[in-house]
């Protein structure tokens, strides 16, 4: 359970770098500051990929090896 954490956790980074590299890009870089960005925009965001796709992955894991819900059977016998 702590691996899916970690991965929510490094899924979070990802996000906050891509949102800062594109207000970076939107308050106008130069022109070669602005391929750079561009170029690490599409890095971040292909991490982003890969770890949503592990983060997916790592939730069923978790959920097949949850057992399902029974309700208890109340014995007849049962003492009060």
């Amino acid at each position: 359970m702590v691996g899916i954490y970690m991965l929510l956790y490094q899924l979070t980074q990802w996000f906050e770098e891509r949102t800062t590299l594109q207000k970076a890009l939107q308050s106008g870089a130069d022109e070669d500051n602005m391929s750079l960005l561009q170029l690490r925009i599409q890095e971040v965001e292909e991490q982003l990929h890969v770890h949503a796709e592990r983060w997916k992955n790592a939730i069923q894991e978790a959920s097949y090896l949850q057992f399902p819900y029974e309700n208890p059977v109340w014995d007849d016998d049962m003492v009060l």
